[in-house]
């Protein structure tokens, strides 16, 4: 069988494997991008993009992301790497202790397609020739991870492309006897599996429960439900289960599994493991509608002391706040920068959500010793003190600096930073906070109003 019967995506299957993106993940990187962007925001030249060819893992993880195709063919990576030059992609390739005929590669994600194509036209150019000595074998998809496993530590170059009718693994022909006792393996496993079944069920007080019952064995074991990295090390330890049979196993339960529990569940992160809290897609009932396109998350690690929270646009833009710093400026300053808003009124939807989640302080009316100061629209701004009010133009200084120390008996000075306080005062918190107030005594005239009762008789 040649490889144009196949159809593509042999890093495809791999990287999916090793690394599954997804919206936990996603979000602990976006902590993770800030920390970058706050250790960064001093410097002013950036970075320098990599080269293509073989460059230090050091260097790759500079670049960005990073993923791994394990169990590549050695003998293939000189033609790997030249395809790599010419197609300026920078990779970096490892060669485990103990192990002759394999290398595991390393690349960015942003490169994933790169790296598989070049993959594929190595692949099929082997497989076309006249006298070629590539094998294939076809496996269940949920299959592939485990005999990956196998692969590599067993010192067998593979590669996988998927077809309709499941995942193709290709080997070389001087392998056939090592793949023979790879599948042999397997079968062994399935028959163990066979008498064992795994399934998710609500405890008592309705949180979910993993439930692992191995006939086999005669055990039953029930943990809280978890990332399928950590089934996977329980069954080891607890059972005694090979990695392979323990990889299987869980693999087995993601068939069950909704789209939001397999979302966390595929997961595999360590980091996530030590999460103390998290909260995605925050929605309260009364959201604006300008935040119908920004997503809400709140989490901590428990190595964090503070809470974060990112903010997520459709665009794939982002911002992240901490509750360390509630000062309304500097949020108001990343939210305009790192989610590219210009729209005043989306600016104070998300600064309005995000102080009811606890991230940014409240606005204040200014308050300068016994007089209330207060911006009520462009041009002009609120006096208060005792029973005196009056009504100021903002753009006539030395005016309304007159008629301070006319009503109030003040000196210049202090007419000058009571003028100064109203100019840096924000417009659209004021109007905000008096629409709240509107909306509120709206809502309470009913629940206010007072019972009048006819008389008894």
């Amino acid at each position: 069988m040649h490889g144009d019967d196949v159809a593509s995506a042999g890093v495809e299957v791999s990287t999916q494997i090793v690394s599954k993106a997804t919206e936990i993940i996603m979000d602990l990187l976006k902590i993770a991008i800030e920390r970058e962007r706050e250790a960064r925001r001093d410097r002013a030249d950036a970075e320098p993009r990599l080269s293509g060819g073989e460059v230090t893992y050091q260097k790759l993880k500079a670049g960005g992301e990073v993923t791994m195709l394990p169990s590549f063919d050695k003998n293939d990576y000189g033609e790997f790497l030249k395809r790599a030059r010419k197609m300026d992609v920078p990779v970096a390739a490892i060669q485990e202790s103990g192990k002759e005929n394999t290398l595991s590669l390393f690349f960015n994600v942003k490169d994933k397609e790169a790296v598989n194509a070049i993959v594929q036209d190595i692949i099929r150019e082997k497989m076309n020739q006249p006298e070629q000595a590539e094998r294939m074998i076809t496996l269940e998809k949920s299959d592939v991870e485990a005999f990956q496993m196998y692969c590599s530590e067993h010192d067998i170059p593979v590669s996988f492309m998927e077809s309709k009718d499941g995942v193709k693994c290709i080997f070389g022909q001087a392998y056939e006897k090592q793949i023979q006792a790879a599948v042999e393996h397997f079968q062994q496993i399935h028959g163990e599996l066979s008498e064992t079944t795994i399934d998710v069920t609500n405890g008592d007080k309705g949180k979910p429960k993993i439930v692992v019952d191995d006939g086999q064995l005669g055990k039953k074991l029930t943990i809280n439900f978890c990332t399928k990295a950590k089934v996977e090390r329980i069954l080891q330890d607890r059972l005694g289960y090979s990695e392979e049979k323990a990889v299987e196993m869980a693999n087995n339960l993601a068939g069950k599994l909704s789209d939001e529990r397999l979302g966390y569940y595929l997961s595999g992160s360590r980091q996530l493991e030590q999460m103390q809290y998290y909260e995605k897609d925050i929605r309260f009932d009364d959201d604006n509608l300008l935040l119908d396109k920004f997503s809400f998350a709140k989490m901590q690690l428990q190595n964090d002391e503070a809470k974060r929270l990112t903010i997520t646009d459709d665009r794939g833009h982002f911002v992240v706040i901490s509750e360390n710093n509630h000062n309304r400026a500097d949020i108001e300053r990343s939210i305009r920068q790192h989610l590219d808003v210009r729209d005043s009124e989306t600016v104070m939807a998300i600064m309005t959500k995000a102080e009811k989640l606890g991230f940014v302080d409240a606005p204040k009316i200014s308050q300068y010793k016994e007089y209330l100061i207060e911006r009520d629209s462009q041009t002009s701004f609120t006096v208060r003190g005792g029973s005196t009010v009056v009504r100021l133009d903002l753009k006539d200084k030395e005016t309304a600096k007159k008629q301070l120390m006319d009503s109030f008996g003040m000196n210049e000075a202090k007419a000058e930073r009571v003028f100064t306080k109203a100019a840096n005062q924000s417009l659209v918190h004021n109007l905000l906070r008096k629409a709240k107030e509107k909306a509120q005594k709206s809502a309470d005239t009913l629940r206010n109003k007072k019972k009048e009762r006819g008389s008894r008789k």
